[in-house]
């Protein structure tokens, strides 16, 4: 997959890329998003298995909007802890880490 491919599907809100794909293109990503976002990018995971991890870029800023965006909801219920998605919430909040984080792997 190619840098400019990459950017384009990363535009949708509810598709997410394998991260092996970003390993190739990690600096420049960051660089691009940094300039894009005008603030820090962050590696949003999606999707965690024993074979793959998916994910997507979002500004630090609107984090909280982009996982309400990729679940497909306007709010979740921090308080319904039992609630599916309360929990696919806290599963993306808790794997997502910071772009430049893993452009020091």
């Amino acid at each position: 997959m190619k840098l400019h491919e990459i950017i384009k599907l990363n535009e949708d809100h509810e598709t997410s890329l394998l991260i092996e794909a970003l390993f190739p293109y990690k600096r420049s990503l960051l660089t691009y998003y940094k300039d894009y976002f005008c603030c820090e990018p962050i590696l949003m995971v999606t999707s965690v298995s024993n074979a793959a991890q998916y994910a997507k870029i979002v500004p630090s800023n609107e984090f909280k909007d982009a996982i309400y965006a990729y679940i497909g909801v306007d709010y979740v219920d921090e308080d319904k802890t039992d609630s599916e998605d309360f929990c696919e919430f806290e599963t993306i909040n808790f794997n997502s880490k910071l772009l430049k984080d893993l452009v020091t792997i």
